[in-house]
């Protein structure tokens, strides 16, 4: 099995700020960045609340109760939901845009799709 090697991508984002009032008055980005920005928005709830507590560097992020509900389900006995495939969809959701979003140059979205998953099986 090879080694999967990652790389580093950016964006361009250049901003003018109003430092008095530190509010922007004008941002400048390329399409790169428009498209990662308008992807956030198809991400599920539970992707959302994973990647938050994954990812932050500035410790704990509270989301309202969405962390506590996320965690809630982390913790419950599998056997309450019939099967564990029913618990690893609201843990890692599939994003129904995850065609478009795989392509884009930065993609936050670290959920892996449930290909040979019959969703017909097993409920």
């Amino acid at each position: 099995m090879a080694a999967a090697t990652q790389t580093e991508e950016g964006v361009t984002l250049k901003l003018l700020v109003n430092k008095d009032t530190n509010k922007v008055l004008f941002a400048e980005a390329e399409k790169d960045f428009a498209d990662v920005l308008f992807s956030f928005l198809t991400l599920p709830l539970g992707t959302i609340a994973r990647l938050v507590e994954k990812e932050s560097r500035i410790g704990s992020v509270t989301l309202g109760s969405l962390n506590s509900l996320y965690h809630c389900v982390e913790d419950l006995d599998e056997g309450c939901l019939g099967t564990s495939i029913r618990k690893e969809m609201l843990l890692q959701p599939a994003n129904s845009s995850e065609d478009y979003c795989s392509s884009l140059k930065l993609n936050i979205d670290d959920t892996e799709v449930f290909n040979n998953l019959s969703y017909n099986s097993g409920f």
